[in-house]
């Protein structure tokens, strides 16, 4: 069965990320979540592993330290956790994977589909293959075995916040549905 890494994004000392409209960071609000899939995915059978606390002084050396962390831990499938931040009418949901990564494009495409009917509303911005010159790239470049970044909402959007502050369960019950969906071929 495989082994799933939960991680939180911008979990290294002095990093918390963006900070949405209710004045919660994604370290906080990705951490809870975070806890409620491993939650679900435990009750059906996986080994989850959840990294809260990256050791490291900067983004790079916490990634470094991230990807073999995992391995150490036997991760076959990994996900971070963030959500975007612009201006107030930005909106929607994107998944990222590394552009070569052919497993990580089907992992984002399933967290894309369990998101289309867990939030048929929210709108879709799509699987993106991300390069070295993207955000988020180290992570989904080293990372040994298939990783995605998840953006789920935009944290700078009040409504989209809301939504997603009022619907912690849900999300992660989608996060669960998408997991499961990769680890079994699906």
């Amino acid at each position: 069965m495989s082994v799933i890494g939960i991680c939180i994004g911008h979990s290294r000392a002095g990093d918390n990320g963006a900070v949405n409209t209710n004045g919660v960071t994604e370290r906080t609000f990705n951490g809870e979540v975070g806890h409620l899939t491993a939650d679900l995915l435990r009750k059906e059978g996986y080994t989850v592993h959840v990294v809260d606390k990256y050791n490291g002084g900067s983004y790079s050396s916490a990634v470094c330290w991230l990807s073999d962390h995992l391995a150490k831990l036997g991760v076959t499938v990994a996900v971070e956790l963030h959500f975007n931040s612009a201006g107030p009418f930005a909106e929607g949901h994107e998944w990222l994977h590394w552009f070569r990564s052919t497993k990580g494009q089907r992992l984002a495409s399933c967290f894309n589909q369990a998101f289309k009917e867990t939030f048929p509303d929210a709108k879709p911005r799509g699987v993106k293959a991300a390069d070295k010159e993207d955000r988020g790239s180290l992570f989904l470049r080293i990372t040994r075995c298939p990783a995605i970044i998840l953006e789920p909402f935009f944290g700078s959007n009040k409504k989209e916040t809301e939504l997603y502050a009022q619907n912690k369960q849900k999300l992660a019950a989608a996060y669960a549905r998408a997991l499961d969906s990769y680890c079994n071929g699906k």
